[in-house]
C-alpha cells in the first residue's frame, strides 16, 4: 500500500530530514507542513490518506488541527507525535480517534510499526465494514459477533460478547462500570465489582491464549473503560 499519500506535520527541520527518507518507502507522496494552519490548508487541498502530526506545532496545535480534520473526515488514520507523555494530551488524542500515539524521542521502527498498523486497520475495515480491528491484532465480526486472533476464533460467553459489542458500537467512548452493568444486566441490581471481574476474566482468557498482555480494553483513571 505504498500508493497512499501522507500529510506530515512537524516544525523541527532536523526531524523532518531524519524521517522523510523512511517515509518515502511507505508512501507515494509526502506532503510536509511546519505549522497547523498550513497543514489544514494542505489537508483540504490534497486530501491525503493518512496524517502524522506533532502536537506541539505553531499557529494551530496538533490537537486542534486533528479536531478540524475530524470535522471533515471521521476515519482518516492520524498518528500523534509529542515530546510530552501527559495524560491530558493522551486522552484528547484518544477522543480524536488516534490511530497511534508516539512519545519523542522514538525509534524509526516504532514509527514504521505504527504506520503499518494504521494502514492495516484502515484497509481491512474499508474492505469489509463488518470487521473491526481491535488494538491491531484482534478482529471483531460485527455480524457474527465473533472475536478472532490470527484467524483463530476465541470462545466467548454471552456476557463477554455483549461487553465487546458495547465497546465496538460506541468506539472510543468511555464507560463507567455502572453504565456497563446497566447495558449487560438490564438495570438489575448488580455490583460494579461484577463488571470489573468480567473484564478481568476476559483479559486473563485472552492474554493466556495469545501469550502476551496485548488486550484491547483499557481502564483510564477517572474516565472509565474504553477500546484502545
Amino acid at each position: 500500500m505504498t500508493n497512499l499519500n501522507l500529510l506530515y506535520v512537524e516544525d523541527d527541520e532536523e526531524i523532518i530530514e531524519d524521517i522523510d527518507f523512511f517515509l518515502k518507502r511507505h508512501f507515494n507522496e509526502i506532503i510536509i507542513a511546519q505549522d497547523g494552519e498550513k497543514a489544514f490548508n494542505y489537508f483540504e487541498e490534497k486530501n491525503p490518506d493518512m496524517v502524522i502530526l506533532d502536537i506541539n506545532i505553531p499557529k494551530m496545535n496538533g490537537l486542534k488541527l486533528a479536531s478540524k480534520i475530524r470535522e471533515i473526515n471521521k476515519k482518516i488514520p492520524i498518528i500523534f507525535l509529542t515530546a510530552f507523555s501527559d495524560k491530558e494530551n493522551l486522552l484528547q488524542a484518544i477522543n480524536l480517534h488516534a490511530c497511534s500515539y508516539l512519545i519523542k524521542p522514538f525509534k524509526i521502527d516504532e514509527l514504521i510499526n505504527a504506520i503499518n498498523k494504521c494502514k492495516r486497520d484502515f484497509f481491512q475495515e474499508n474492505q469489509n465494514p463488518h470487521l473491526k480491528i481491535l488494538n491491531g491484532d484482534f478482529i471483531w465480526n460485527k455480524q457474527k459477533k465473533e472475536l478472532s486472533f490470527n484467524n483463530q476464533k476465541i470462545s466467548l460467553t454471552k456476557n463477554e460478547i455483549t461487553l465487546i459489542d458495547l465497546f465496538v458500537e460506541n468506539d472510543f467512548r468511555f464507560f463507567t462500570p455502572e453504565e456497563i452493568s446497566e447495558f449487560i444486566f438490564l438495570n438489575n441490581d448488580i455490583k460494579d465489582n461484577s463488571i470489573i471481574q468480567l473484564i478481568s476474566r476476559l483479559k486473563r482468557k485472552i492474554t493466556n491464549l495469545i501469550g502476551n498482555n496485548n488486550f484491547f480494553i483499557e481502564n483510564i483513571y477517572n474516565k472509565g473503560y474504553h477500546l484502545k
